[in-house]
């Protein structure tokens, strides 16, 4: 049984699927503008070469644009599902360490008609979930403390709301929004994802040097005059500094979005997670059932105490009850803006009154 569409869902999907991808292509436009002096020309002298038209060749950036920006969204959707699964150190979940909780995903997507997503179990006495979607297969996270909590019918309900969330697709959206405001505020370490020798001194040396000397050959300048070594420095502290600025304003929108997303979808993914089992009564017990348990569940490691993870739960607590969490002082912006889980819970009550 397919789950049924929202138009409420897809219009703030949209709305924050276009603010990420509005980011990114500023940057790739960034990064074109810089190349263009050289690239243009080598450009062109191909294309005289093999006969195109000027008219043609004038736009060699827009197809390398577009191929950069594609690029940028699937290396930021892969890299989130990893940091993310990593951060909450999930464990997969196959049929023999966990047969009930495989057989019962696997019969409710048969029901949904979505693909069974992969499985895994963090180690935490919070109960939660949530799903990621995006590169690779769609992924369902449960804690230890849910499997523990829940049985029967509100397991199922749970799992059914998380499954609404990868038909719908907006945790594919939601997990690609989660991408920028993490940048901006340092909780992802681009460099330490790389390897040791991204923080090498000798290698941003090494890379420094080469722009340097690439921007005097796309410039016809000479390298060794003091005007082209002023210029050259000038520009690139411009670039550092008006690029952080453009970034924090573009994760501004960028969490505006999402926020408006967070609040909505749990609301469509309650909905249809109660269409699939047929009973929202399960569901809303359920929800009740979780935030009364997460009232007086033990602060667990700090290590899940991150924000993105938060975002993507099925309740806003992610999996540890320590909303103050470390460094009170730090800067940082959150894409989650969870609906009150006693309106979640109301709503649910409301259908069942409507069977």
């Amino acid at each position: 049984m397919p789950l049924s569409s929202d138009r409420g869902l897809a219009v703030r999907m949209a709305a924050t699927l276009a603010a990420v991808v509005t980011a990114n292509a500023l940057f790739v436009g960034v990064l074109v503008y810089l190349t263009a002096p050289r690239l243009g020309a080598l450009v062109r002298q191909a294309g005289d070469g093999v006969g195109l038209p000027p008219a043609i060749t004038a736009l060699w950036w827009l197809p390398l644009a577009g191929v950069l920006v594609a690029a940028c969204v699937w290396a930021q959707l892969r890299y989130v599902r990893s940091e993310t699964l990593g951060a909450v150190d999930a464990e997969p979940v196959t049929a023999d360490s966990h047969p009930d909780l495989d057989r019962r995903v696997t019969r409710l997507a048969a029901q949904a008609s979505v693909p069974t997503p992969d499985c895994y179990v963090v180690d935490s006495e919070t109960p939660n979930s949530f799903a990621l979607d995006g590169v690779g297969r769609p992924t369902l996270v449960v804690s230890s403390g849910l499997l523990a909590t829940l049985d029967g019918d509100r397991l199922d309900g749970v799992l059914a709301h998380e499954l609404a969330h990868l038909q719908h697709r907006d945790a594919t959206v939601m997990t690609l929004a989660s991408f920028l405001p993490a940048l901006t505020s340092d909780r992802y370490s681009l460099l330490d994802s790389l390897g040791p020798w991204a923080r090498s001194r000798f290698v941003w040396a090494f890379a420094l040097c080469a722009v340097y000397l690439v921007g005097a050959v796309a410039t016809r300048s000479n390298p060794f005059r003091p005007g082209y070594a002023v210029g050259f420095a000038v520009g690139l502290a411009a670039v550092v500094v008006g690029g952080g600025v453009v970034l924090g304003i573009l994760a501004t929108a960028a969490v505006a979005a999402a926020r408006r997303l967070s609040h909505y979808r749990e609301f469509a993914a309650d909905d249809a997670g109660a269409a699939l089992t047929g009973d929202p009564a399960a569901l809303a017990d359920a929800l009740a059932k979780l935030d009364e348990e997460t009232a007086s569940a033990p602060t667990v490691d700090k290590r899940l105490a991150y924000d993105e993870v938060r975002g993507l739960c099925l309740l806003p607590h992610g999996f540890e009850t320590d909303s103050g969490g470390d460094g009170g002082d730090e800067f940082h912006v959150e894409t989650r803006s969870h609906p009150p889980t006693d309106e979640r819970i109301a709503r649910l009550r409301e259908l069942v009154e409507k069977q």
